[in-house]
């Protein structure tokens, strides 16, 4: 019997390894931050492993493939729920108690204990920081934050406009996003600079949108898409190491990559079929965005230490271990917390 998996893409496997794919993305991520923050480098003076070393430090990339999924299931939980009030404080929920939990301590010893200063832990606390500062602590909540208040807005404009097709308004909202990251970049150099990490990752999360439509009706592509996904990947890889674009076209590519990179990572987890694999990448997916923030908390902690030493690979085994006890607690903690609230809101018959 043929598999059919192997005939056609079905974007419905976007959904059925969610929990591997964001694991896969946020384990890239936070060897990305030990090259970028601690100076770790994973080829060990081995010219074999300089390959390894060159993709762990394109795991900003990661962010891409992150975002393209977060709007593909946002499209899940609105269309079974349009309801604007519901969704917002839903998604909020979610992504206000990691920070409040995990840093919420921290901040608060250092901005009201230490700095006696009320201001900066609420601008910290309602992530407007970064916006108003361009602090980039934990800058992919901030940004995140703004895709989930602005996503019924988004769904209406794409799904329920009758203005042209829903593509051609696709194409429309990124023309519109990307002239207007090169407006504030030539007008307002020092806010862009603040807040073009975040600013020009809007584009994939727009596609992502897009996507959560086809992924929710389960339709399929050609099994040649993979291929072409395949190839994507390589390609953006070269372009990305030969250092053809820089700044904000830079910043872009990385959607050339980030994306098809998804489907390459659904093809590879459907050839293997490892349950194992697949429950160990998942296991890190459903604490994805506590393991975002505990990371770089803990990394900025070991940062103000006597212990902190760039380039020791033994120092950020222990702090991983880290990242994920203190995330794995406060994922048990946020289900509780959850968990009571919806019970307080039952009323008795």
């Amino acid at each position: 019997m043929k598999n059919n998996s192997t005939k056609r893409l079905e974007l419905s496997d976007i959904s059925k390894y969610k929990g591997e794919i964001y694991g896969i993305s946020i384990l890239w991520i936070m060897l990305f931050h030990a090259t970028a923050m601690l100076k770790l480098h994973y080829d060990f003076g081995l010219p074999i492993l300089k390959p390894l070393d060159a993709l762990i430090g394109y795991g900003n990339m990661g962010v891409e493939t992150f975002l393209f999924c977060s709007g593909i299931f946002l499209y899940f939980s609105f269309y079974r729920n349009p309801d604007i009030l519901s969704f917002i404080k839903k998604r909020l929920s979610r992504l206000f108690w990691p920070v409040v939990i995990i840093t919420g301590l921290f901040w608060v010893y250092k901005y009201l204990v230490i700095k006696h200063d009320t201001s900066l832990f609420l601008s910290k606390l309602t992530m407007m920081d970064f916006w108003v500062s361009g602090d980039q602590q934990i800058w992919f909540v901030a940004c995140i934050l703004v895709c989930y208040l602005i996503y019924p807005y988004i769904y209406s404009y794409l799904f329920n406009s009758k203005f042209l097709n829903s593509f051609l308004r696709l194409v429309i909202l990124l023309a519109m996003t990307a002239l207007l990251t090169l407006v504030l970049r030539s007008t307002y150099p020092e806010t862009y600079k603040n807040i073009e990490i975040a600013l020009t990752r809007f584009p994939v999360f727009f596609i992502g949108c897009y996507f959560g439509k086809f992924v929710y009706e389960k339709k399929s592509l050609p099994k040649y898409f993979y291929a072409i996904c395949f190839a994507l990947v390589i390609f953006a890889f070269v372009i990305l190491e030969l250092k053809v674009f820089s700044g904000v076209w830079r910043r872009w590519f990385y959607m050339v990559g980030g994306i098809p990179l998804t489907f390459v990572i659904i093809w590879v987890l459907n050839f293997l079929k490892c349950k194992p694999l697949n429950k160990f990448f998942a296991f890190f997916g459903t604490i994805s965005l506590n393991l975002y923030v505990s990371h770089i908390m803990v990394i900025k902690v070991y940062q103000m230490s006597p212990f902190v030493e760039h380039k020791r690979l033994l120092h950020y085994l222990v702090l991983m271990v880290i990242f994920v006890v203190i995330a794995y607690l406060a994922e048990l903690l946020i289900n509780l917390i959850i968990k009571g609230n919806k019970k307080k809101k039952v009323k008795p018959v």
